[in-house]
């Protein structure tokens, strides 16, 4: 079980438990077993989402080892007195859930009108633009942590500005970070070069993630959206926004939007990030 999937049934417990799944006291029993669980992936220096922070202060998930925390805790009064009690500490932390959640769908939602302000200056200026769209991510059996992951974009993202090798003609990009439950952490490209200089917006996309490859000694990898094969599937569906777009063509401009705002789109479900870096971004 690597390290996303610890976090998500740790939360899936917690919402479990909020939602009245569990009896009261039944409840305790279900989360002492994640006790473990819990000191195996916690750090103090991260910011969790709610769920995962209301486990850890209620389990007294800290700097103590397992067997000292569970002591102190069993020394001190019990987790509930009563059910009058738990339900107090459910109601509140599937409050502070819920605001959580709004709170990163409003990001989203400001996000996304940036991306979509820049790509409207893009489309003034230049009659052409190639969109690239990779989702880099790692192996499976990677278990990388969300520092490792944060060291590796960042190395990226500097190679990106300083626009070399693959890179030298990018316009503009945008990247954004979610923490699904199947791909772990992942992080959406995209590339804005200009149409006029440059074609193959599969070749860069391959490049941008050999780069990643690179970049995370194998353990990175990649989806190349660009792909032809995934291109025809939106074609099919009348939704390709990524590629050449031409600013003469309206409905290609149109669905190049509706592209770069996948980046930020709102109605996301269940893919916010349940740990991070205090203080850094989950957007650019």
């Amino acid at each position: 079980m690597n390290r996303n999937e610890k976090l998500i049934k740790i939360e899936d417990l917690m919402l479990d438990i909020c939602s009245g799944r569990y009896h009261w006291r039944d409840a305790i029993t279900e989360l002492e077993e994640y006790r473990k669980l819990a000191f195996d992936i916690y750090d103090s220096e991260l910011e969790y989402s709610p769920m995962l922070q209301g486990y850890f202060d209620l389990m007294s998930i800290n700097s103590l080892n397992p067997v000292r925390a569970r002591l102190a805790t069993r020394s001190n009064q019990p987790l509930f007195r009563s059910k009058t009690d738990f339900m107090g500490f459910c109601d509140d932390l599937m409050s502070q859930h819920d605001q959580f959640i709004n709170r990163q769908k409003r990001k989203r939602n400001r996000n996304a009108t940036v991306l979509e302000k820049r790509f409207e200056k893009l489309v003034e200026d230049h009659c052409k633009l190639l969109l690239v769209r990779v989702d880099l991510s790692y192996r499976y059996d990677a278990d990388t942590s969300i520092r490792d992951f944060d060291a590796n974009l960042e190395v990226l993202r500097r190679r990106i500005q300083n626009r070399d090798t693959c890179f030298k003609g990018v316009l503009d990009y945008s990247w954004a970070i979610e923490q699904g439950r199947d791909k772990g952490s992942h992080c959406h490209i995209l590339l804005i070069y200009n149409g006029s200089k440059y074609m193959k917006d599969e070749y860069y996309a391959m490049q941008l993630g050999k780069v990643w490859q690179d970049i995370t000694d194998g353990e990175g990898c990649y989806f190349n959206c660009n792909s032809k094969a995934h291109k025809d599937q939106y074609r099919k569906q009348n939704t390709l926004g990524i590629g050449m777009i031409h600013r003469s063509n309206a409905l290609e401009v149109s669905r190049a939007f509706k592209a770069i705002s996948y980046l930020a789109r709102a109605d996301k479900e269940d893919q916010h990030l349940r740990a991070k870096i205090r203080g850094k971004r989950g957007f650019g």
